[in-house]
């Protein structure tokens, strides 16, 4: 079994990947960027700093999941729909959350107002969505959306549904657009 947790920033990957580690029996998780960077599957990048060199880390991390260790493990990386095979992959989720509670969350962790713009598009846009459904199997696929009022077991308990019942999954139901198109303040980031 291998369940990836994807989804922008700060929808709750980490906090739900280690509810549904629990509710399966301690299974491993695989945190993605942590080995992007304790592995240095990176390039250089015109801005300055660096970017992940996408075909190295996918030729790494199919042979690191591959491995018997990983046979059941829950990978979470909002960069999983371009670098893990998905041949690997039994189910991926991609959490999505409210524009609005992202900003709340983005400006708590003092990101910039550019990542936190590229952030918000990318969740309004359903770019992480899309990008899966080019790169994954669609009945290996789901959205869930993240409330904060919603705890993290409630989330948790609804994969392990969809990954038990086909039936229970849903993709291309979230839509960002409809609440956001009268708001100028949230328009600005689609400018």
């Amino acid at each position: 079994m291998k369940i990836i947790l994807s989804g922008t920033p700060g929808v709750g990957k980490h906090t739900i990947a280690a509810m549904l580690s629990s509710l399966f029996n301690k299974v491993t998780i695989v945190d993605i960027n942590k080995i992007i960077l304790s592995e240095d599957l990176l390039i250089p990048s015109h801005r300055g700093n660096h970017d992940v060199d996408i075909q190295k880390s996918l030729n790494f991390l199919t042979l690191l999941l591959s491995k018997k260790e990983f046979q059941d493990s829950i990978i979470v990386a909002h960069l999983a729909p371009y670098v893990i095979d998905p041949l690997l992959v039994d189910l991926a989720i991609i959490l999505r959350r409210s524009p609005y509670e992202l900003i709340k969350i983005y400006e708590d962790r003092s990101y910039s107002q550019t990542k936190i713009s590229d952030n918000i598009v990318a969740e309004i846009l359903g770019i992480i969505s899309y990008d899966a459904l080019k790169n994954f199997e669609f009945s290996k696929l789901s959205e869930l959306e993240i409330a904060t009022g919603v705890l993290p077991s409630l989330s948790a308990q609804k994969i392990v549904n969809m990954y038990m019942d086909k039936k229970q999954r849903s993709f291309g139901n979230i839509d960002w657009l409809p609440p956001i198109q009268n708001d100028p303040e949230m328009l600005k980031f689609l400018k």
